[in-house]
């Protein structure tokens, strides 16, 4: 397992051009990976999302505006459908 970046929920979410609800929910559907959660920081809790959630929020997003269910997404996305690009960020993880 890869370790997770410092993208935040925001991110993700601007990523997509969705709210971050829907990034959540987009989680609990399993089209997205979890993100791994820290409490007690001076924020209280923060959410660190692997490197490429992003770009996979951004392929959910453009699967739903194609007309697909979110079951046929994570259909596809179990099938391999999304890769995601290596980039640097990601080559160190």
């Amino acid at each position: 397992m890869t370790e997770p970046s410092k993208l935040s929920t925001a991110q993700i979410a601007a990523a997509a051009g969705v709210s971050h609800r829907t990034v959540f929910r987009w989680v609990k559907l399993g089209l997205l990976p979890a993100p791994k959660v820290v409490y007690g920081l001076k924020r209280g809790k923060q959410s660190y999302w692997p490197g490429h959630a992003a770009e996979q929020a951004a392929w959910v997003r453009a699967q739903v505006e194609a007309g697909r269910t979110y079951p046929e997404t994570r259909e596809a996305l179990e099938a391999g459908a999304f890769r995601p690009s290596t980039s640097p960020s990601d080559a160190g993880s």
